[in-house]
C-alpha cells in the first residue's frame, strides 16, 4: 500500500466537539444533520457494495497485492483485536494508552479466498469498510475547530491530478466532520477506481492493472485515503487526551 506515516502525538487541540449519535443533543440542528448524513451514507454504501459486486462478477481475476508500502495507523502504544465474526480485516479498536477509538491499518497483504475473483472483491470491500469506518470515527470525534491535516504534509503521489488535490489540502484547515467527509469522498473514489477496472488486471498481480495512468490514480487515492485515516486516528487520540486532562475543554 502506501508509505507508512508515523502518527505524531503533539497536535494542538482547542475547541469543543459535538458527539455524533442518533440521540439529539443540545446542538440539535448540527447533530441531527450529521446523524442523518451518516445513516444515508451507510445505506448508500451498502447499496454501492452490492452494485460493486455485480460490476466485478463477470470479469475473471487472480490474486496478489498492491504496492507493499502502507500507511501505519497503529502506533507501538496501540493494540487491537479483530472480531472473529468479520470477513473484512479492517476493524476499530481502542488505543492502549488513551482508550481512544482507532481504525486499524489497511492490510498490506491480500485477503484469503478460494478464487482470484473472491480475493479481488474482498480487497475492494476492505477499501470501502476502511473509508466508511474512518468517516464515522471522524464524525464521532467531532472537533469543530478547523485544523491543518498534518498527515498529508509533504505527501507525494504518482498522479498529477491528485497531487494537486494534496497540495491544495496542505493549505486548508478542516474540522473533524469536514475531514470525515473528505475521507469518504476520496475513499469511495479509490474503491470504485479499483472495482471498475477488473478487465485491465494483470493476471499475476490482479490488484494492479495494465493501464499505467489509471494505476497511478489508484495508487494515489490509496495513499491519500490512508493518510486521511491516519489524521482521524491522531485527532481521536488528542480528543481523548484533552477530554481527560481538560475536562470539558475539547477541540
Amino acid at each position: 500500500m502506501t508509505n507508512r506515516i508515523d502518527v505524531a502525538e503533539n497536535q494542538e487541540k482547542t475547541n469543543s466537539p459535538q458527539e455524533i449519535s442518533g440521540v439529539a443533543s443540545a446542538r440539535r440542528m448540527t447533530t441531527e444533520r450529521s446523524t442523518s448524513k451518516r445513516k444515508f451514507l451507510k445505506y448508500a454504501l451498502l447499496a454501492g457494495g452490492a452494485a460493486t459486486l455485480a460490476l466485478a462478477w463477470p470479469r475473471g481475476v487472480n490474486a496478489s497485492s498492491l504496492d507493499k508500502s502502507s500507511t501505519s495507523l497503529v502506533s507501538s502504544k496501540a493494540s487491537g483485536r479483530q472480531s472473529t465474526l468479520k470477513l473484512s480485516r479492517v476493524f476499530q479498536f481502542k488505543d492502549r494508552k488513551t482508550g481512544a477509538p482507532q481504525i486499524s491499518a489497511f492490510p498490506e497483504t491480500d485477503p484469503q479466498g478460494e478464487t482470484p475473483l473472491e480475493i479481488r472483491m474482498k480487497h475492494f470491500t476492505e477499501i470501502e469498510n476502511f473509508s466508511f469506518m474512518g468517516f464515522v470515527l471522524a464524525h464521532e470525534t467531532g472537533g469543530t475547530y478547523p485544523k491543518p491535516i498534518s498527515t498529508i504534509t509533504g505527501l507525494k503521489v504518482p498522479d498529477n491530478e491528485f497531487q494537486k488535490l494534496v497540495d491544495l489540502a496542505q493549505t486548508e484547515r478542516v474540522n473533524d466532520e469536514q475531514l470525515g467527509d473528505t475521507l469518504l469522498d476520496v475513499g469511495i473514489n479509490w474503491e470504485h477506481f479499483v472495482a471498475s477496472n477488473n478487465d485491465q488486471l494483470i493476471p499475476a498481480e490482479p490488484t494492479k492493472i495494465k493501464d499505467p495512468v489509471m494505476q497511478a490514480k489508484i495508487d494515489s487515492l490509496d495513499q491519500i485515503t490512508e493518510a486521511l485515516v491516519a489524521e482521524v486516528n491522531l485527532r481521536s487520540i488528542h480528543e481523548r487526551r484533552e477530554s481527560r486532562e481538560g475536562g470539558s475543554h475539547r477541540s
